[in-house]
């Protein structure tokens, strides 16, 4: 697996590692257990997904307005840490 060491891959990154890995016409079973065999990730429900998109969309279009955050939680039904980590990349973008 391709990894730089002073990059983390979220679950999301390594799932889409590995689908892009199985998807080669030329890969047998074989070299993907090589590959990832023993490796251990979740893969997120695709509700979970659109949720998620749907929630940052929402978040980027009320930055600036007061208790977005607040409103988010209550209308997913998600507590307010969990906002914060869902909306984390658009809050805090990275240089890299």
């Amino acid at each position: 697996m391709s990894t730089n060491s002073s990059l983390s891959l979220t679950n999301l990154d390594f799932f889409q590692e590995l689908f892009d890995f199985i998807k080669q016409d030329d890969k047998t079973l074989n070299e993907t257990l090589k590959e990832f065999g023993g490796s251990s990730y979740y893969i997120p429900s695709y509700k979970t997904v659109a949720r998620n998109d749907e929630i940052i969309k929402e978040y980027k279009e009320g930055v600036g307005t007061m208790g977005i955050i607040k409103r988010l939680a209550r209308k997913y039904d998600l507590s307010e840490p969990q906002i914060y980590l869902i909306t984390k990349e658009v809050r805090e973008p990275t240089l890299f």
